[in-house]
């Protein structure tokens, strides 16, 4: 596995001089026979013709409301199977064949076992749940080692790497050990949004040099405007993808390891824009309006980059294009198998 974003409730805005590589068009109504898209001008977010896909899979998906629905949708006829027992779950385990009550980052890379944090009216506590048994370990985490609520960015082979967060992302990273429960502080002044394993950890920061950055007036702050690439190993950071002006997210990565970022003001902005950005601030755009802001929960396979939405299931393909593939409200819950 070893993809996740961390998903913050106050920052999903923040939630995307140096801009190039803009290309013109960005979406399309079909895609051919291989999986791959033609050129044509972008949708509204409501209105995008659905694209036919070369490949046939089931991706899981669930829907948030009152409760959480589990879903599967077959393609290539889009035929959508909900599963026989509601599970509230948000990832679907492919090892057990079990809906799990996480999303994906908070899933062990090999789908044995999964992490949440919890408080229990002292301190936070990491709980360690094995699949197959369900047997729990419980592994305190000290009030004051944190600024606010730690959260799950990344149950990886690397251990567990663990965010801060109170109303928005706060600065630091820890990870832990889920075998012994020991917790070790990595870095206390970056803002991790997303684990790629191997040490390698994406990062948003606000550029001081930004003349006219997003601020919000609420609990979300300033937006930041860059996104860089950080090395634990080595301990260095490179600037990936600076603009200002503007708030950028990161949405996920591709098959290829190559970042896909939102930029957009605060609020509904139809000039947001997807970019891929292969090399530092040498960036492409993938998608240009305001469906870029309702896409989330980004997960990756040998097809693309699944996205959910309230308005359906989009696929980013890495030859460069986004595509709605089916107008079922959801979010992926696995990559399509």
């Amino acid at each position: 596995m070893g993809i996740a974003v961390v998903v913050l409730a106050a920052c999903t805005q923040s939630s995307s001089s140096h801009v190039a590589g803009v290309s013109p068009s960005v979406a399309t109504p079909s895609v051919a026979t291989q999986g791959l898209p033609g050129p044509s001008s972008t949708p509204s977010p409501n209105a995008s013709p659905l694209a036919t896909v070369g490949f046939s899979c089931r991706l899981p998906i669930y829907t948030e409301g009152s409760v959480i629905e589990d879903s599967f949708i077959t393609f290539p006829d889009g035929a959508i199977s909900p599963t026989p027992v509601g599970t509230g779950g948000m990832y679907f385990d492919r090892a057990f064949s079990r809906w799990l009550p996480v999303p994906r980052r908070e899933v062990s890379p090999d789908g044995a076992g999964y992490a949440y944090v919890d408080y229990n009216g002292t301190d936070f506590v990491l709980h360690v749940i094995a699949v197959a048994s369900g047997k729990e370990v419980q592994i305190p985490l000290s009030t004051q080692a944190f600024n606010g609520q730690p959260d799950v960015l990344d149950y990886s082979a690397d251990g567990i790497y663990l965010v801060n967060a109170f109303e928005h992302l706060q600065a630091g990273l820890w990870l832990v050990n889920p075998s012994t429960g020991a917790l070790r502080q990595l870095s206390k002044d970056v803002y991790p949004v997303f684990s790629a394993e191997n040490g390698i950890i994406w990062v948003q920061t606000l550029n001081l040099a930004d003349p006219f950055p997003v601020m919000t007036a609420s609990s979300a702050g300033t937006l930041p405007d860059e996104i860089d690439r950080v090395n634990l190993k080595t301990g260095t950071k490179e600037e990936w993808l600076y603009i200002p002006g503007k708030g950028l997210s990161l949405m996920g990565l591709d098959s290829r390891g190559f970042p896909l970022i939102e930029s957009a003001l605060w609020g509904v902005d139809p000039n947001a824009r997807m970019w891929l950005v292969a090399a530092p601030d040498a960036q492409t755009s993938i998608y240009k309006g305001e469906l870029v802001q309702s896409l989330s929960g980004g997960i990756t396979d040998s097809h693309g980059v699944w996205f959910g939405s309230a308005n359906g299931i989009y696929l980013y393909t890495n030859p460069g294009y986004l595509v709605k593939v089916s107008d079922h409200p959801g979010y992926p819950a696995n990559g399509c198998f």
